[in-house]
């Protein structure tokens, strides 16, 4: 039977490698060449090589036979390595003791560097082809030499009610703690977190919360919020209030004119008061102006805001040129209000200068019992007045007919294929028409309460220049609850929902979970502390999705600290720190050690040792069943 196996040497042995490969082949072409497990033994075995072999779904594979032939003859049974297909494979065959890889082929040398991202990691740094081979021996002297180049720490932590001190060594990496259920692992934790929350590191302990996540994410928008300034809406307050408070303006009548003329020939006293002829000035233009330099001392205000805050400023701006824009800026600021209140105090003084020119003018009026001059027809006023009216109710519709962007974000992979789950934020105005059943009022104001109001307000716009447009006003007050509405932002709608592909989805108790756990690993922390974090998730979704999350934060150099039951996560991690966690006749017990030592020590009694291979197969999953049941299930022996 036929099959692949790789020999690979040291590079320091090459030219003998070479020499010995040579005379294996004998002038055979690669298409022709076959050899016995015992040729390639006694032509290469002197050179102290590894064999990987092609194993089970692994084609063409070498039997289980001639492998334990190969590990008779050879001088080092340690460094026969079995490549099977996938890593779930090789990290059910380590879990039994065997070492084993996947990836090796390599077709087209040029893509290597795309697809070598697939291809499982390194765990402990190797420096040479002899430390890897010491490292596939376990040898203890190799392991903690490349472990002690890793920043690590002992902790000291009071996690258990006895008062006793817990001194364990941890790695800024991935940290297990594992054993059977009711032994104080999520009490470590706590006390884990507590330590660093201490130092003024933020450590929270993550559970999984599958049956809250619609409290979690605020489905029910309890604390939801939007600036309405973000997306260049009015929030119309000034506007909503003169409609609530607006009332007709009469035209000035020729009577009045009439009784004015007749009264002053008559009245000689009259005549001579001639401050009840005088007319009040005009205060639009000096309430423009400060409407204007306000608006701008605003945006100045705005601009200053978003200078010293924004990321992609502050890193393209240097030290002194943004120090000489802010300067700049803050004197426009300053001249603007100093501007402004100029032109509010112009603004004030012609309105008082007109309500003294009208008290006088009424004072006059009644104490010489003759009218006074009409300061105008009125009709301006009429005509100014609904004008105004028009223009906030015009204010009001442009509000609420603003499309407001969906605000969605990324929870992350559903796994097998499914797809990326999204939670989406919508808002919407109501603008008189809006009937979906699933958006909700963003206030306290009731649905009916904002349609009736809006749908007024489009009437009320209309008929500005109508004759009944004061009875459409007067319509407007009698709303239920309409007192309620002071800005546009009463009128807003919202719609929270998780979506799949853009369509509403709700994801079950395991997606739940997976939405959970990734949310907590994308978040950028020196520190993951989680407690089971398996719960409700799939074999293949922690395989396929978590656990590569794990180790990219591990990469980054960041401290891991899981709790777990589950041989995907306390295994195939390959954790530099293991604990575990066990009650005996003695008492609870912690062990430490690590999966490449294959050791775990008693930390009160360095002489208790345990077999970390054995104590994972028979505490994690299940046991030793579950590991061979986990592999028929993946197609493997």
């Amino acid at each position: 039977m036929r099959g692949h196996l790789l020999v690979i040497v040291s590079p320091t042995r090459s030219n003998e490698f070479s020499k010995a490969i040579a005379t294996l082949i004998a002038g055979k072409s690669p298409d022709d060449f076959v050899a016995e497990i015992d040729t390639v033994v006694s032509a290469l075995d002197s050179l102290k090589p590894l064999y990987v072999a092609h194993y089970k779904q692994k084609k063409p594979n070498i039997s289980d036979q001639a492998l334990e032939r190969l590990a008779r003859k050879t001088n080092n049974p340690e460094c026969i390595i079995k490549e099977v297909t996938n890593s779930i494979s090789a990290g059910i065959y380590i879990s039994h003791g065997h070492a084993s890889i996947y990836g090796s082929d390599v077709h087209d040398w040029a893509k290597y560097a795309d697809c070598a991202h697939e291809l499982p990691d390194l765990r402990l740094p190797v420096d040479s082809f002899e430390q890897f081979c010491l490292l596939l021996k376990k040898d203890q002297a190799t392991i903690n030499t490349v472990l002690n180049k890793k920043t690590s720490e002992i902790l000291e932590l009071s996690a258990f009610d006895d008062a006793s001190i817990l001194a364990i060594k941890v790695f800024n990496d991935i940290n297990i703690i594992f054993g059977p259920k009711g032994t104080g692992k999520s009490c470590m934790l706590r006390a884990i977190a507590k330590h660093y929350s201490e130092s003024g590191i933020d450590a929270k302990v993550f559970e999984s919360a599958s049956d809250r996540l619609e409290e979690i994410f605020d489905i029910k928008g309890k604390d939801l919020s939007i600036d309405l300034n973000t997306f260049d809406i009015e929030y119309c307050t000034q506007e909503i209030e003169d409609l609530r408070s607006a009332c007709e303006i009469d035209v000035t009548s020729v009577n009045n004119y009439k009784s004015f003329y007749i009264a002053n020939t008559t009245n000689k006293n009259a005549k001579k008061l001639r401050l009840k002829d005088i007319n009040p000035e005009g205060v639009s233009a000096s309430k423009r102006e400060f409407l204007a330099l306000h608006k701008a001392a605003g945006e100045v205000e705005k601009f200053l805001k978003f200078l010293a805050e924004d990321q992609a400023v502050k890193r393209d701006l240097l030290g002194e040129e943004s120090a000489e824009l802010a300067r700049i800026l803050h004197i426009l600021l300053k001249r603007l209000n100093e501007r402004k209140w100029v032109a509010y105090s112009n603004w004030k003084e012609v309105c008082l200068l007109n309500s003294t020119i009208e008290l006088f003018r009424i004072e006059v009026q009644r104490k010489t019992g003759t009218p006074a001059l009409p300061t105008s027809t009125g009709f301006k006023n009429y005509a100014l007045n609904r004008a105004k009216v028009e223009v906030g109710a015009s204010k009001i519709i442009k509000g609420v007919e603003t499309e407001i962007p969906i605000k969605v974000e990324t929870l992350g992979s559903l796994g097998s294929g499914k797809g990326i789950l999204e939670f989406r934020t919508e808002f919407k105005f109501q603008n008189g028409e809006t009937t979906s059943s699933s958006l909700s009022s963003l206030t306290a104001v009731k649905k009916t309460t904002q349609k009736k109001f809006a749908k007024q307000i489009k009437k009320i716009y209309s008929h500005a220049y109508s004759e009944d447009l004061f009875q459409l006003l007067a319509d407007l007050n009698e709303i239920e609850d309409v007192q309620d509405i002071k800005t546009v932002y009463e009128l807003l709608l919202f719609n929270r929902y998780f979506a799949l592909d853009g369509t509403p989805y709700t994801p079950s108790s395991g997606e739940a979970s997976m939405v959970m756990l990734q949310r907590e690993l994308d978040v950028d922390k020196d520190i993951y502390i989680l407690d089971e974090p398996e719960r409700s998730l799939g074999n293949e979704y922690i395989s396929e999705v978590i656990v590569p999350l794990i180790k990219e934060r591990a990469r980054s150099g960041k401290k891991i600290f899981i709790s777990t039951h589950d041989a995907n996560i306390a295994v195939r991690t390959l954790p530099y720190s293991s604990v575990y966690r066990c009650h005996t006749a003695k008492g609870y017990c912690t062990y430490v050690g690590n999966p490449y030592s294959n050791n775990l020590v008693n930390i009160e009694d360095g002489t208790d040792r345990l077999d970390w291979k054995v104590v994972s197969m028979r505490t994690l999953e299940g046991g030793k069943e579950a590991f061979g049941e986990r592999g028929k299930i993946y197609g493997n022996d």
